[in-house]
C-alpha cells in the first residue's frame, strides 16, 4: 500500500496557501472539521462554470431539444446523479478516506487500482477539457481586445498557461480549493445573471424540439444521459473532500448537500445553455463557432469581457479538484511519489491531451465523446459499492468485480457508437435504429451491476455482519 505520511502539524495541514501533505491516508480525527452544508458551496464551485453551461446547450444546439423539454431533461440528469454521488460522499466522514481508497473494502486493493487508473483518466481527461475551454475563452477574450491576428494563433500557448497556473494552485490542497471555489463562484453567478439579462431581449424561449415523432425519446435520453454523465464522472471523487467532515456528521445532510450544491447551479446554467444557441442555431452548431461566439457576437462589450475571464478562472477552478484527486488516485495506485508530484505529472498529461484537442480536434465533437463515454464503468461502479455498504453491509472483492465488469460490458451493448465516432455504423446498430438513436448505456451498466451482484452475494455472499 503506498501511502502518504502527513509532514505537517494538524494546523498547517488545511491551511489556506499551505501545500497540504496528506495523501491517501485517513483524515485524523483532530483534523476533522465544518459541516454537511460545506459540501454544497464546494460542489457549486465545481459546476459553477462554462462546462456546465455547454453542457446543456448540446440539448438545443445538437440534440434537436426544446427549450422546456431540454430543462426538464436537465433538472432530470442532474438530480439523479447528483442523488448517487451525495450517497457516495458518505464514506468520507464515516473513515476520512478518499473515494476511491474507501473501495478497497468493495473490490479489494487490486480493484480498488482498477478503478484508481479508470478515475486517473477522468482527472486527466476533465483537466484537458477544462483546459480547451478555458483557452477557447481566451481566444474570445483577446478578439475583443481587437487582438484577431493573435488570437487565431493563441490557443495552444493558453493551453500551456492555464495548466500551469491549475497545477500550481491545486497542490496547495483541500483548504486553498475551498476558498477560491466559494467567492470566485459568488462572482462568476453574478456575471452569469448580467450576461443573461443583457441577452435576454434575443432569447427565443418558446424554441420547440426539432425531433419528431419517434426519435424524440431519444433525443430526449440522450439529453438527460449527457447530464448524468457530467456529473457521473465525478462519482469515484465524491469522498476525497467530505473525508474532512467529522465523523458524526449528518448522513442526511451528507448525502443531500450535494446534490443541492450541485443541482441548483446546474439548473441555472442549464437554462442559460439552453438559451443561448437560440440566438444564432446555426453559429451554435457551428464547430468554429458555438456559445462562446455567440456571446462575442451579441453580448456587450463590457459584459463579454468580465464574462470570459470569469470563465478561464472557473475552468482553472475546476482543474483543481482534477489535479488534487488525479494525485491521489495515482498514490492508490502505488506510484511511489509525493502527492504534489504526480499532481503535477497529471497536468502536464493533461495539458498534452488539451494542446492535441485545440491543434487537431474538433472539441465540441471531442466534448460530446467524453461525456458519453465516462459512464461506461463509472456508474456500475458506484451502484456495486452503493449496493455493498448502504443495503447489503457486507461484501466480496471477487463478486464485486465480476458485477462491475458485467454491469460495464453490458453497457456497450447500449452505446449509440454514431454519436462518439460519426460515421460509424456499428455492431448493435440496428437495436440503436430501434431505439430510434437513444444511448441507455449508463442506465443499463447501473440496472445490471445491481442485478449480478445482488444475485452473487444472495446465492455465494458470506453471511451479514
Amino acid at each position: 500500500m503506498a501511502t502518504l505520511q502527513s509532514g505537517g502539524s494538524a494546523s498547517e495541514s488545511a491551511e489556506v496557501f499551505k501545500i497540504e501533505d496528506h495523501g491517501i491516508d485517513a483524515i485524523p480525527t483532530s483534523e476533522r472539521r465544518g459541516r454537511p452544508r460545506d459540501l454544497a458551496f464546494l460542489w457549486a464551485g465545481a459546476f459553477i462554470n462554462y462546462a456546465s453551461l455547454l453542457t446543456a446547450s448540446l440539448l438545443t444546439s445538437f440534440f434537436g431539444l426544446g427549450v422546456v423539454d431540454g430543462l426538464v431533461a436537465v433538472v432530470a440528469g442532474s438530480v439523479s446523479a447528483a442523488l448517487i454521488l451525495g450517497l457516495l460522499s458518505n464514506s468520507g466522514p464515516a473513515t476520512g478516506l478518499p473515494q476511491v481508497v474507501f473501495t478497497r473494502r468493495v473490490f479489494g486493493a487490486r480493484g480498488a487500482k482498477v478503478g484508481a487508473a479508470l478515475t486517473l483518466f477522468l482527472a486527466v481527461g476533465w483537466f484537458a477539457v477544462d483546459s480547451v475551454i478555458a483557452a477557447q475563452a481566451g481566444v474570445q477574450l483577446l478578439d475583443l481586445f481587437g487582438a484577431a491576428a493573435l488570437a487565431a494563433k493563441a490557443a495552444f500557448p493558453l493551453v500551456v498557461v492555464i495548466a500551469a497556473l491549475s497545477v500550481i494552485v491545486a497542490v496547495y490542497g483541500h483548504r486553498t480549493i475551498q476558498v477560491f471555489e466559494t467567492y470566485g463562484a459568488i462572482a462568476f453567478v453574478v456575471l452569469c445573471l448580467v450576461l443573461f439579462f443583457a441577452l435576454g431581449h434575443q432569447f427565443n424561449f418558446h424554441l420547440g424540439a426539432s425531433a419528431r415523432g419517434a426519435d424524440y425519446p431519444g433525443a430526449f435520453v440522450l439529453g438527460f444521459m449527457v447530464c448524468f454523465a457530467l456529473i457521473a464522472s465525478w462519482y469515484p471523487f465524491a469522498s476525497d473532500y467530505s473525508r474532512y467532515l467529522p465523523e458524526r456528521s449528518s448522513r442526511v445532510g451528507v448525502t443531500l448537500w450535494p446534490v443541492v450544491g450541485i443541482a441548483v447551479p446546474m439548473v441555472l446554467l442549464g437554462l442559460f445553455g439552453l438559451l443561448i444557441p437560440t440566438i444564432d442555431p446555426r453559429l451554435a452548431a457551428d464547430p468554429n463557432g458555438g456559445v462562446l461566439a455567440i456571446i462575442t457576437k451579441d453580448a456587450p462589450l463590457a459584459v463579454a469581457i468580465p464574462f470570459f475571464a470569469f470563465v478561464i478562472l472557473g475552468e482553472i477552478w475546476a482543474n483543481y479538484l482534477d489535479v488534487y484527486t488525479a494525485g491521489l488516485v495515482a498514490l492508490t495506485m502505488g506510484i511511489r511519489l509525493r502527492r504534489w508530484q504526480t499532481a503535477a505529472a497529471c497536468g502536464i498529461l493533461g495539458a498534452m491531451l488539451a494542446s492535441y484537442a485545440v491543434v487537431f480536434h474538433d472539441f465540441h465533437s471531442a466534448y460530446e465523446q467524453f461525456l458519453l463515454l465516462t459512464y461506461l464503468w463509472a456508474p456500475a461502479w458506484a451502484a456495486v459499492v452503493l449496493l455493498a455498504v448502504f443495503v447489503l453491509r457486507r461484501g466480496s472483492a471477487g463478486r464485486a468485480l465480476l458485477a462491475w465488469a458485467a454491469g460495464s460490458l453490458s453497457s456497450l451493448l447500449f452505446v449509440n457508437y454514431p454519436n462518439i465516432f460519426p460515421g460509424l455504423r456499428a455492431f448493435n446498430q440496428p437495436l440503436i435504429d430501434q431505439l430510434h438513436q437513444a444511448d441507455i448505456s449508463g442506465l443499463v451498466s447501473i440496472g445490471v451491476a445491481a442485478l449480478v451482484y445482488w444475485l452473487l452475494m444472495a446465492r455465494w455472499g458470506e453471511p451479514a455482519r
